[in-house]
């Protein structure tokens, strides 16, 4: 199902059949900053513990690219890829040192934006994806080794609302705030054993893109 999600949408950006209308496409890179909910979650056999788990989340940073087409002149549709890391702080059961380490993901989006019409070149617009996660990972770090666990093929959801400041036809700038949502996922450690369940990836973004439509 995730990858006819992903089809589908270079489906629709690759075989629009008015692709030729002038400014129709647009290219997207985006840099911002990540911010990301404490994380409740349970070791199995993780540094041979096993049972809750807790993970403090400092700020983090995004970055990502979108290519999308403007189906109607309220109305985009984007498909993005993007980037996040945050620094973390594991603790597990029965060990009073927590972990240093960072928590990253590479995520892939289908997004559809409505931008609302006003008489200034400032636009309010709002919008929402489906998420597809390419890999999620978190690195457990002590005395200079690195552990890391991982996982891919999860899905989820965000919301995204924003404002848009037009340039000329061709170029545009985008302040954004947005929430991102994956739930239920399980890291497993990318050697020997250990994972991590119910961990909810819980992501809040503020970001500046410059956008160049052609």
């Amino acid at each position: 199902m995730n990858i006819k999600l992903l089809s589908f949408g270079c489906c629709c950006l690759v075989l629009s059949p008015i692709c030729s209308a002038k400014h129709d496409w647009f290219v997207r890179p985006y840099i911002g900053l990540s911010q990301m909910s404490d994380m409740t979650l349970v070791a199995q056999n993780v540094e041979s513990q096993t049972g809750n788990s807790d993970i403090q989340l400092d700020g983090g940073f995004v970055s990502g690219l979108g290519v999308g087409y403007v189906v109607h002149n309220n109305l985009a549709i984007e498909l993005a890829w993007e980037y996040r890391s945050n620094e973390s702080t594991t603790s597990l059961p029965s060990i009073n040192s927590p972990y240093e380490g960072n928590i990253a993901s590479n995520l892939f989006f289908l997004n559809t934006y409505y931008v609302f019409n006003t008489p200034s070149s400032w636009q309010p617009y709002i919008g929402a994806g489906v998420s597809w996660a390419q890999e999620v990972d978190i690195d457990l770090e002590e005395q200079g080794a690195e552990r890391s666990y991982s996982s891919d093929g999860d899905t989820g959801y965000q919301v995204f609302a924003g404002m848009l400041f037009k340039v000329d036809d061709t170029w545009s700038w985008q302040g954004e705030v947005r929430y991102g949502q994956m739930k239920d996922i399980t890291l497993n450690a990318e050697s020997g054993t250990g994972e991590f369940n119910n961990l909810d990836y819980d992501t809040l973004t503020l970001q500046l893109s410059a956008v160049y439509h052609f």
